[in-house]
Order: C-alpha cells, then sequence, then structure tokens
C-alpha cells in the first residue's frame, strides 16, 4: 500500500541519518576497537564501519562497541542500517514474519508465558514443565518477538510482526508478559510500553509464586549479550544461584554471531576457544542461544539456570526444527 511505501521510506531516511551521525560525531577513540573483535580485525571504528556497508554482515550484534563508546554510538545500528539495502536473509524473513512454529490462542489471560523462538526448540520439556506447572492460572505463547527481524535489517518485517504480536496481546486482555529469553526481555520492555504491558523474566514471577529453588553449585555463569549493560536479569538470578560466579567477562559473546556470516566464523570460534580457557567444571547460561551455541561447539556440561532451578535439568537439545514442530501443536485446542 501507498502507506507502507511511505513509511519504509521514512524508516530509510532515518537509518541514513544515523550512519551520518556516526560519521560526524565519532571522536576516534578506538575504545570501541579495543572491545569488538570485528572493528579490531578490519582496524575500524565505529565511523569506518558507518562508511562501509559491505561489512554490514561481519557485526556480531553484542553491543561490546555500544558498552564501550563514551558517546553511545551503536554500530549494532549502524549494521541494522547497512543491511536493510541487502539481500541474504530471506531465511530469516521466511521463518519469522511471522513465525511458523508459533503458538498462540485466543484463551484471555492476564499474565502470559512468552517463551520466544529458541528456548521452546532447544528446551522442549523445559518448555512444557512451564506450561503444565501454570496451566489454568495463565496462558502461554510461543512465538518470535521480532528482535531477529530487526537484527536483519528487515524494519518494515520487525515492525509488521510486533504489530501482530501487539494486536493478540491487546485481545487476550494481557497485562503482563513473563519472559524466557533475554532478549524478548529487553525487546518487549522497549517496545511494549505504549500498550501498558508490563515485561518481567519467568525468575521475577518464580519468585512471587515462591518457588525459589536453590542451585547450590558453584555455577560459572556466562553472562548473555543483551543482559551485559544493565545486568537486571543477572540480579534476579543471584538469589536463585547463591554460590554463581560471573565469569567468562573477557568473552565478546557467545559466537552465535546475530546475523554475521561464515566470513567471520573465525572470530565466533576465537570467542569459543577463550570459553572452552577459562571452564572448570561447568558453563551456567540464561540464555538458549547461547546453550545451543557451546553444545555445537561440543562444550560439555552446559546448563541452563532455569530448567536447574525447576529440576528438570534438561541438556540442551540441538534438534530444534523437530522441537519446535512438536510444540507448535502443544495444548494447541486450549481454552
Amino acid at each position: 500500500t501507498l502507506f507502507r511505501s511511505l513509511t519504509k521510506i521514512k524508516k530509510r531516511k532515518v537509518m541514513k541519518e544515523y550512519l551520518k551521525k556516526v560519521s560526524n560525531e565519532c571522536i576516534h577513540c578506538n575504545a570501541c576497537t579495543k572491545k569488538c573483535l570485528f572493528l579490531t580485525k578490519y582496524k575500524i571504528d565505529l565511523a569506518d564501519f558507518a562508511k562501509n556497508p559491505n561489512l554490514a554482515k561481519s557485526c556480531f550484534m553484542c553491543d561490546s562497541c555500544l558498552r564501550a563508546c563514551p558517546i553511545d554510538l551503536d554500530g549494532a545500528k549502524v549494521a541494522i542500517s547497512h543491511r536493510e539495502d541487502l539481500k541474504g536473509y530471506s531465511l530469516v524473513k521466511f521463518m519469522k514474519s511471522p513465525y511458523k512454529f508459533r503458538n498462540n490462542s485466543n484463551k484471555k489471560t492476564k499474565d502470559i508465558l512468552m517463551f520466544g523462538c529458541a528456548f521452546p526448540g532447544h528446551y522442549p520439556k523445559t518448555t512444557k514443565y512451564l506450561i503444565d506447572l501454570f496451566y489454568g492460572e495463565m496462558d502461554f505463547s510461543i512465538d518470535c518477538c521480532g528482535k531477529p527481524l530487526e537484527d536483519s535489517g528487515l524494519i518494515f518485517d520487525f515492525e509488521k510482526n510486533l504489530d501482530r504480536l501487539k494486536k493478540i496481546y491487546k485481545e487476550k486482555g494481557v497485562q503482563r508478559i513473563v519472559t524466557m529469553c533475554p532478549n524478548c526481555f529487553y525487546f518487549f520492555k522497549e517496545h511494549m510500553d505504549k500498550l501498558n504491558i508490563e515485561v518481567i523474566s519467568i525468575y521475577q514471577k518464580l519468585k512471587e509464586e515462591n518457588l525459589l529453588n536453590v542451585i547450590q553449585d558453584e555455577a560459572e555463569i556466562f553472562m548473555p549479550c543483551p543482559d551485559k549493560k544493565t545486568k537486571e536479569l543477572l540480579n534476579q538470578i543471584k538469589p536463585f544461584v547463591p554460590n554463581g560466579k560471573v565469569k567468562f567477562r573477557k568473552v565478546m559473546c557467545c559466537g552465535m554471531g546475530g546475523g554475521a556470516k561464515s566470513k567471520e566464523m573465525d572470530l565466533a570460534k576465537e570467542m569459543i576457544d577463550c570459553v572452552k580457557s577459562e571452564i572448570n567444571e561447568n558453563i551456567y547460561t540464561y540464555c538458549a542461544s547461547c546453550s545451543a551455541s557451546f553444545k555445537k561447539s561440543n562444550i560439555k556440561n552446559v546448563k541452563h539456570i532455569l530448567s536447574e532451578i525447576l529440576g528438570v535439568n534438561e541438556e540442551v537439545d540441538l534438534n530444534y526444527f523437530k522441537n519446535s514442530l512438536k510444540l507448535k501443536y502443544y495444548k494447541k485446542n486450549r481454552k
């Protein structure tokens, strides 16, 4: 439609203006370069990145540069702005706009368990456990929040997907979204405010329900990228893991990529090798994507804090598509 075309043109203009902003305002202190393997590899800073669309698919979207930048310039936003003009994310668009394995219902609910798309595919037993634990008290949603679409530069698809979710949750009467995924948690906190829908984590919900099952292990905790700036989720998790210690602080991210393509897999391997060099006995995560990345790299004793808290003690499962397909129909006709 004409409205959608005009909206797309407006969004593209905003993106181009951000690239100019980064180019003009960067103070060339190289703080970003020192914290980012990708920028270091190409010997550039964010101003250089803003002028190099050919490197759009090299960014890991981990926000290391943003956390280091003294004037809050955002390399992930630069990458998204470049990616909007590129092809190569058709699979993301096909799978996530809308999410092919989504499982929603018309059932009214004030609180909703939002599982995202990564957690159910890698932790199907824990997903079913939580659905059954709260069944009757609140409904659930297995769907993609839309962040993968945004990260791929598919801005129009991302906004269309977000509008779809907002409509679903509004019709259901949702007042609170309970998230499993760090990406969903922060993404929804940013985008759901206008609907007056509160966003909390599953750890907050478990604490409310007095389901504070403590992990006694001396857990070596890997912090996922979305939580590294505020540590909001980490602080919520600490009471569940009193002997936990945050390690792997020098590791940029889990290596999953955030849309980074195969030519940067040498950097992903470097991150994984750094993780392996620091592990003593175990690695605890609270991100399903991180768990899957570690398992694919043959890291042993990968544990998800949520599954351990609940006593399910599920190992990360790499049969993502098979698990997601089964959960697409789990309690599908709920009333």
